[in-house]
Formats: C-alpha cells, sequence, structure tokens
C-alpha cells in the first residue's frame, strides 16, 4: 500500500536534494502564492502608467507622487517629509532636493554669509546700558529657515539711544525666500541668547531697532540648523519627526520635523563606509561595507549606536527592503534579516553561497509585497545562457522558501498606503498580481518521492474547493472584454500602416502587438511523472482518474499546472486506497 497525499504547499529549496525535500516542498513553484496551504495561482498585472518621454533603459528608481509617476536612473530615495504640507524629499539624485507641487528646490536653504553692521545714534539718558549682537536669517515660503548670519560686531547700547543695522543680503534665488528674521541678544539668568524682534520680507535696506527690553521672547531656533552637504543620500524616515540620512562613514539627522536642517552636532560616525539605512519601528538598521549596526532613541541627541559582531557586508544598496517587522539587504552570503532578535542569513538554508552568488545579487533590484521579499535577478551561466525573472522570498515561516516569477522588472515601488506594489518594466509601470485581473498560470512540482520498492500508482484525485467563484468569473469577463477592446484600438491606430513603423526584431520569435485575451474558464493539467518519464496528464478534477499500468517505478513526481486554484492532491496505488486515504 502506498499513498502520496499533497496539500499544505510550500515553495523551492534549491540547497537540498529533489529527493530529501520535506513532503510538502516544490522542485518548482512559479506564478503561485503559497500562503493559503493551497496551490492558488498569483493574479495577472495591470497596466498603471507609461512614460512618454522617459529613457526605457536605465531607469532603476520609481515612486509616485500626488498621482505624479516619477523616475531616475541610479539608487534615488524620495519620502514625504514629517510636515503638514504635502512636500517631497529627494536624495540621490545630484544634491538634496524637496519637490513641491510639481516643482524642485535645493533642500539646502542658505543662509547670510556676512555679519550686519551696528550703529548707534542718538543722546544717551542713562549711563546703565547692555551689549548687543545682531544677526537674521532668510525665511523660505514654506516656512523654513536658515542658519543665522554671523554675529555682528558688539556695542554698547544706553537708553535714549538707537541702533540701526545695515549691510542685509539680497535673497539667493531658486530658494523662493521671502522673508528676514532679525534677532538681537539678551543676557538673562540663564545666560545670553538671541531673541526675534522683527520679522520682515527680504530687503536690502537698514533696519532701525526700536524694540523695548521687554517686547520680545521668542528665541533663534535655528542657531545650529545646518544645510544638508551636498552628497547626502540614504533617506529614511523614523518616529518622532526625524528623517536620518549618509555621506561616507557619517550618519546624519535632520532636526526634529525640520528636514532642511541636519545639525552637525547629531552625527554618528562608523568604522565602514555606508551603504544603505531602513527602520522599523524606533529602530535604525545602518548596513556598511562592513559590519551592520543598530541604532536606537527617541530624538536626534539620544541616539545611540550598537555595532553587530556580524560580518554582514550590504553588497547592493537597492537590496535593502523594509519588511514592516524587520530589514532585509544582499550580503555576499545570502539575504540578510535584521530584526529585534538580531541578524541572520536567513537564505542559508535555501541557497548555497555560490549558488547566490551566481545570480548577481550586486545588481537585483527588490521590493516588497504581502510581507515577502522580491527581488529580480539576472545572470549568464558559464555556457552564455542568460536567465532572468524575479524570486519572491516568503520568510515568515519556520522553513523559509522561494517562489520564482518570469517578470524582470527594472524597478519595484511599494505603495504604502494602498498596499500595492508597482513594476517598471522598459518604459511601462504595471501593477503586481493586481485585484480583479485573471490569474496567471501556476506551476508547481513536487518533490521527488522515492518509494522503498517499485510500485505502479493506478489512481489519483484532484481536489479544488470551487472551480471558479461568480467574482473570479466576473474579472475574468471584464478582463477579456477589456483586451479585447485595447487590441481592437490598437488594431485601428497602430498596426501596419506606416511604412517602417516598427522596429525590426521588436517582438519576441512568434510573438505579437496583440495582448492575450483571458479565457473565462479555469485549466488544470496534472502531470505525472514515473521515473523521470511523462506518464499521465489529468485535466478532471474532484474525481478519481485512473492512471496508466503496466509497469513499476521507484521515483514519482506530481507536477500542477493551472489558473484556478488546487486544494488537495492523492495518488494511490489503488481506487480503494485513495478513498480510503
Amino acid at each position: 500500500m502506498a499513498i502520496l497525499k499533497l496539500t499544505g504547499f510550500a515553495g523551492e529549496n534549491p540547497k537540498i536534494l529533489s529527493r530529501l525535500l520535506p513532503n510538502n516542498a516544490a522542485q518548482t513553484a512559479i506564478n503561485t502564492r503559497l500562503n493559503d496551504g493551497g496551490l492558488t495561482p498569483i493574479r495577472r498585472s495591470r497596466f498603471a502608467h507609461q512614460f512618454v518621454n522617459a529613457p526605457n533603459t536605465g531607469i532603476t528608481t520609481l515612486y509616485r507622487h500626488e498621482e505624479e509617476w516619477l523616475v531616475w536612473p541610479g539608487t534615488v530615495y524620495a519620502l514625504p517629509g514629517p510636515v503638514a504640507a504635502d512636500r517631497l524629499y529627494i536624495m540621490g539624485d545630484g544634491a538634496p532636493k524637496m519637490r513641491i507641487g510639481g516643482v524642485e528646490y535645493p533642500l539646502a536653504v542658505p543662509f547670510p554669509s556676512d555679519r550686519l553692521t551696528a550703529a548707534l545714534s542718538g543722546t544717551a539718558t542713562s549711563e546703565l546700558g547692555s551689549t548687543r549682537l545682531y544677526t537674521y536669517t532668510f525665511v523660505t515660503a514654506f516656512g523654513e529657515e536658515s542658519e543665522p548670519a554671523p554675529l555682528s560686531a558688539d556695542i554698547y547700547w544706553k537708553p535714549g539711544q538707537t541702533v540701526t543695522l545695515s549691510g542685509f543680503q539680497a535673497a539667493p534665488a531658486g530658494r523662493n525666500i521671502t522673508h528676514q528674521r532679525i534677532y538681537r541678544s539678551q543676557t538673562s539668568q540663564t545666560g545670553t541668547q538671541a531673541f526675534l524682534i522683527d520679522e520682515r520680507l527680504t530687503s536690502t535696506a537698514a533696519y532701525t531697532d526700536t524694540k523695548g527690553i521687554a517686547d520680545f521672547d521668542e528665541s533663534l531656533p535655528s542657531q545650529d540648523w545646518n544645510p544638508p552637504p551636498a552628497g547626502l543620500t540614504g533617506l529614511v524616515a523614523l518616529p518622532n519627526g526625524m528623517m536620518a540620512a549618509f555621506m561616507g562613514k557619517d550618519l546624519y539627522f535632520c532636526e526634529p520635523w525640520r528636514p532642511h536642517a541636519w545639525p552637525e552636532k547629531y552625527i554618528l560616525t562608523c568604522d565602514h563606509p555606508i551603504v544603505a539605512l531602513g527602520a522599523y519601528g524606533t529602530t535604525l538598521v545602518v548596513a556598511t561595507e562592513g559590519n551592520p549596526y543598530i541604532v536606537n532613541g527617541s530624538s536626534p541627541d539620544v541616539m545611540y549606536m550598537e555595532k553587530l559582531e556580524l560580518n554582514l557586508p550590504c553588497i547592493n544598496p537597492r537590496s535593502l527592503i523594509d519588511l514592516g517587522y524587520s530589514i532585509a539587504y544582499a550580503s555576499h552570503d545570502g539575504l540578510v534579516l535584521v530584526s529585534q532578535g538580531g541578524a541572520r542569513v536567513v537564505t542559508e538554508t535555501i541557497f548555497s553561497r555560490e549558488a547566490w552568488l551566481k545570480m548577481n545579487p550586486y545588481f537585483m533590484t527588490a521590493g516588497q509585497y504581502d510581507g515577502r521579499y522580491l527581488c529580480a535577478y539576472q545572470y549568464s551561466d558559464e555556457q552564455g545562457i542568460e536567465f532572468q525573472g524575479t524570486l519572491i522570498m516568503d520568510m515568515t515561516g519556520e522553513q523559509p522558501f522561494v517562489i520564482r516569477s518570469n517578470r524582470k522588472p527594472d524597478a519595484m515601488y511599494f505603495e504604502l498606503t494602498t498596499g500595492r506594489l508597482f513594476m517598471l518594466e522598459g518604459d511601462v509601470v504595471n501593477e503586481w498580481d493586481a485585484v480583479g485581473e485573471a490569474n496567471e498560470v501556476q506551476t508547481w512540482r513536487s518533490k521527488r518521492f522515492v518509494v522503498p520498492k517499485p510500485t505502479n500508482f493506478g489512481a489519483i484525485l484532484v481536489e479544488v474547493d470551487e472551480a471558479l467563484t461568480a467574482e473570479q468569473l466576473e474579472g475574468l469577463r471584464a478582463a477579456a472584454a477589456a483586451a479585447t477592446a485595447r487590441n481592437a484600438a490598437r488594431m485601428a491606430t497602430d498596426l501596419g500602416d506606416t511604412l517602417n513603423g516598427d522596429v525590426i526584431n521588436g517582438l519576441e520569435f512568434a510573438g505579437d502587438q496583440l495582448e492575450p485575451v483571458p479565457v473565462v474558464t479555469a485549466m488544470y493539467a496534472v502531470n505525472v511523472y514515473a521515473d523521470g518519464t511523462l506518464v499521465a496528464v489529468v485535466g478532471d478534477i474532484n474525481r478519481m482518474e485512473r492512471l496508466p499500468g503496466g509497469f513499476l517505478a521507484t521515483s514519482w513526481e506530481i507536477e500542477a499546472v493551472s489558473d484556478a486554484p488546487i486544494t488537495q492532491i492523492t495518488m494511490a496505488t489503488t481506487g480503494a486506497e485513495l478513498m480510503q486515504a
């Protein structure tokens, strides 16, 4: 008596020999979810956007801001800031920038470089006076305040005298600077500080100080607000209004709630150059060319750094992804997962070091979806044969596994507000696994089951809970109608009406400019292999099917190919045994 029952399906574990895999593991798992115990295909992608003027090669960063799609070559970081207005902060594309309403500004706010000149006039009415110093700042239309100008030379003011300030600089262009704030020193029991005495529109005209000693109480906030250096990159967001970035070995933090100000007094320095940053909760993960670091703290002035004594360098900044509960990035030894439990190579049970490096992780493009890590790869083997696709790594269970897709995007963007993943392929943006789209065709091949003695399996049962739900049928019909309409529009406008209108070799062999129209029926094919030879193809579901006899085999494999869910597959030597399984 021999029975093979497949349920609780899992993904690939390429490091283990096929006959030694767990009974529910796969030799091949393509376009399948494996998140509900059964075999459920992922959905097809949905067109989201096409770039008209952007180049269709060399783009590696994708982002959507206020319904506008943005792309950049190289590794660029774009994040909304901890401010009330809707702004986008960008690093990695030259000097740091801020984008508002489709207009980009340098993130650094210029500050006045020359000190003011203070002159006394009038007759003193008392010999008891005080020493005064003056400075001023630039203020943008967005409420950002610059560092102050150097302090003026001190003057000794006495009651009855007037102070006239001159030497105000014109506001630099390109940063939308609209105002000046003028500050005066005041000594109290807590020391000497600069306090705001007036705010005015930007002007080079002189200013007369007539403010009394008690006419102000707001101190200068931007004394240490250094502008971000031109090479600052790796932007990430943290709680309490903080953002972090890096340059070389130095880790920077912005002034809380002030993303334009990056005080040098907050800098922390690592042993090795920083490659990328990631954050989960209140923890900042610093991936370097050497050991990773963990940084914690509630404000920039109390951040403390812990060096992890693990040789796990980050070899690709585009590989670092925030999975919500942890940070993952590519190292020489595999995919590193950093969480509250520390750091570890989570793929060590899936890929050998040689197999991992063969996939060229130095150039992988990564993303996340449904808590899983996705990385697009491309490499050539020793014979020059090119391989490409996307690995989907599930690291939520006790045993990580891999699912594959034949898609190879140039960039990925996970939209946090909607939970959707978008992929850039050439100049087209597609939504991955789009709700309402028809299913992809999934392929799942079992381990190689080796029985103790030669056996003939005579019966099989492919079980399906529901062939297609009403919602799935309606989605297929809608997708088929939409594809048909798009093809009709293409045929009417794009096909064959212009001499030399198409690029030679623009399509793959036997390819077509028309997109495939989804079929509004489910397809099931379960292939049975005995000693490596295909012996049966089963297409019926929810009823026992006879398998061919007249031979014995010691090695058996089951491969499911379908565009609809499969719950369980059972194979036995006889029909009676199958019914008892």
